[in-house]
Order: structure tokens, then C-alpha cells, then sequence
């Protein structure tokens, strides 16, 4: 199993426990990062207003560096971390190993062949990857027509939405009225409302902020409708 945030371990010890499971081997690239959320402790108490308060004060530019430096990656809660050393301890067939990279994985005789960059070679049946998922525009194949007809700002692989979460524009570029309309009507919430929500857009705060922003947006544009 590869990985390094709450899935992976979540993954081992589902698989560590399963009757079918002879072995595990987790390995990650890096030392295991305790944290109770996926982002700083000080994002989910109270110093979030501060802190809020700090990144709308930003350039974009300096927004995105903050997410990036916030998140630092995958994360494990500790109790979940203190699971996996009971187990690690309790079970010789459970090998956890830090600070690793896989060199070369071979098919050989219907195994995986896994060699590590510490030399070590690793036979298995699975290769699992718990390796999370890059939170980039590029990465949503299902925007890439709206990009193409709506174009917008993009910085560290994020759009530049409006405070509403809606589908922002160059106002210096005119556009016809159903693309300024279609731009209204465009939200997006989660990791890419990111610039506009905050380091914790991704969780479920930042999702109930995003869910605000939204909701407020709808009801205005449907009272300037019905006017």
C-alpha cells in the first residue's frame, strides 16, 4: 500500500485484519504528518477568523502559496496513527516503512516484484495507491469546454472565481450577454474554490462557507429574475 495521508492507513488496517490478507507492506515518501484535520489545527479554531481575515487581505498569488504551505499533504489523526503502531507491534507480517520511493515494480510469474529505494525488493499480489490526487483545473476533464467557451484566470492551477464562487472574466474583455449570464450561473465549491474560501476548502467548514456564498448568489440572482 503507498500513500502517507488517512486513506492509506485506513486501507492497511482494513487489510491487515482481513482473513485474506497474508501481508502488508506500507510505505510513504515521507515521515508520517500527525494532524487532526487536513489542514493546520489553528484553520478549525479560533483563529480561523483571523486567519481568514489575513488571506482575503492577499494577492492571489500569495493565496495560493498559503493553500499550498496549509495542506502540506496527506496527513493521519493520531489515534488512527497509535491503531497502526498496536498493529505494527502485534503483527510480524505488517512492515510500515517512512522515507521510501518505489525504483522499478516488475511482472514476474504473475506477482508485482516491488524494489524500494533502499535496496529492499518486496513480492506482492496488489499494489495498492492511496496517493491522494492533484487539486488542479487541468486535472476536471468535464470543465475543459466551459474553459474553452468561458475562459478564466488560473493561478497555481486554480481559478480566479468571484467572491460568489461564480465563473469569473476578464473585464476587460467583452462578451456577449448569454456568456456574461453563463458566467452567473457557473459555481464551483471544494478544492477549487480554494483563492476565494480558504485553506479548509476542502473539508466540510469549508464546504458550509462555500455552501453560503452559493446559496446567497442563487437567491439574489432569482429575485433579479422574478423583478
Amino acid at each position: 500500500i503507498v500513500g502517507g495521508g488517512i486513506t492509506s492507513v485506513q486501507l492497511v488496517i482494513r487489510a491487515i485484519n482481513a482473513s485474506w490478507c497474508k501481508s502488508v507492506v506500507f510505505i510513504q515518501r515521507s515521515q508520517r504528518l500527525l494532524r487532526h484535520f487536513d489542514v493546520e489545527n489553528s484553520w478549525m479554531g479560533p483563529k480561523r477568523g483571523r486567519l481568514l481575515d489575513e488571506f482575503f487581505s492577499m494577492n492571489m498569488n500569495d493565496r495560493a502559496q498559503l493553500l499550498k504551505d496549509a495542506r502540506r499533504g496527506g496527513s493521519v489523526p493520531p489515534e488512527l496513527s497509535k491503531e497502526l503502531h498496536r498493529l505494527e507491534a502485534k503483527k510480524p507480517n505488517l512492515i510500515c516503512k517512512e522515507e521510501v520511493k518505489i525504483s522499478q515494480v516488475q511482472w514476474i510469474d504473475e506477482e508485482f516484484h516491488v524494489t524500494l529505494d533502499d535496496g529492499s525488493i518486496t513480492i506482492v499480489d496488489f499494489i495498492w495507491l492511496a496517493t491522494g490526487c492533484q487539486n488542479a483545473i487541468d486535472y476536471y476533464p468535464v470543465l475543459d469546454n466551459v474553459r474553452e467557451i468561458l475562459p478564466i484566470d488560473i493561478i497555481n492551477g486554480l481559478p480566479v472565481l468571484s467572491q460568489d464562487l461564480s465563473w469569473s472574466s476578464n473585464e476587460s474583455v467583452e462578451e456577449c450577454k448569454w456568456k456574461q449570464l453563463a458566467r452567473k450561473r457557473i459555481w464551483c465549491m471544494g478544492a477549487l474554490a480554494g483563492l476565494q474560501l480558504g485553506a479548509d476548502a476542502l473539508n466540510i467548514v469549508g464546504a458550509r462557507h462555500g455552501a453560503i456564498k452559493v446559496a446567497k448568489a442563487i437567491r439574489h440572482d432569482m429575485k433579479t429574475f422574478s423583478c
